[in-house]
């Protein structure tokens, strides 16, 4: 096995940059940790045309380029970024690479406050096939309302007004695609269960959660963005993750 710390990749969810790791991975690096964040194709998209797919090509690639370099990756999604790291991860699971006689693979999928999304479900499916009452949607353009409450209720004022200035639109289009891939059959998977969720309540989460079989569990008493009220919390979790999956490597 490696000796070097495997790297955690953060996928953002609907509307958001990757900047708002940016505390979570400063964590991170003083836990000598790498770390990357991506910014989805679909999020400030003009024009909105860019959907799942387009961002789970987009992530897959980068996954691909760091296991080409023989790197270990924790997949850390957010919300809708759990539907994009659902297929992003297929083919790069690190058990399956390591059968071909190849370095390097994904050895865990963390969904925090995440659609886990059976094969063949969409958003909206999921959703009820309405959007939320806070999502408003105007031809191809989904944008959100009510976020300090919403996203942001256990930051403060001051801090919520930054980061919804930060909000862009998101492409209609990721709500109606669906997810083809079903990662946990063949990868350890962890959920990061955020219990204040406003956005995603907890017993959702818990039900969705319940499709991964058997699962690492971790929990933060936060709102939908606990990377921005309690980044060492997640940090804490995303090593927790990098642990586990590395043990469940050296199992195998």
């Amino acid at each position: 096995m490696p000796t070097d710390q495997p790297t955690i990749l953060f996928v953002p969810g609907a509307w958001h940059g990757p900047d708002g790791f940016d505390a979570v991975r400063a964590s991170l690096s003083s836990r000598n940790f790498p770390t990357v964040a991506l910014a989805l194709p679909s999020i400030g998209a003009e024009p909105p045309s860019k959907g799942l797919m387009d961002d789970t090509v987009f992530v897959q690639s980068e996954i691909k380029r760091l296991v080409n370099q023989g790197k270990r990756i924790v997949v850390v999604t957010h919300s809708y970024g759990g539907m994009v790291g659902a297929g992003a991860v297929k083919g790069l699971e690190y058990a399956e690479r390591r059968k071909q006689g190849k370095h390097g693979g994904v050895i865990m999928l963390v969904y925090m406050a995440a659609f886990v999304a059976s094969r063949g479900d969409s958003l909206l499916k999921m959703l009820g096939g309405n959007y939320l009452p806070w999502m408003k949607v105007q031809g191809d353009y989904c944008t959100s309302s009510n976020e300090a409450q919403t996203f942001y209720h256990d930051i403060s004022l001051e801090d919520q007004e930054k980061w919804i200035s930060k909000l862009t639109h998101t492409s209609r289009a990721v709500f109606e695609d669906a997810v083809m891939h079903e990662p946990w059959h063949n990868l350890p998977c962890m959920y990061i269960f955020c219990e204040k969720d406003q956005a995603l309540p907890l017993f959702v989460q818990e039900s969705m959660a319940g499709l991964l079989g058997d699962y690492t569990q971790f929990r933060c008493e936060s709102s939908h963005s606990p990377f921005l009220s309690m980044p060492e919390k997640v940090a804490e979790g995303c090593e927790l993750a990098a642990k586990v999956g590395v043990e469940q490597c050296e199992e195998k």
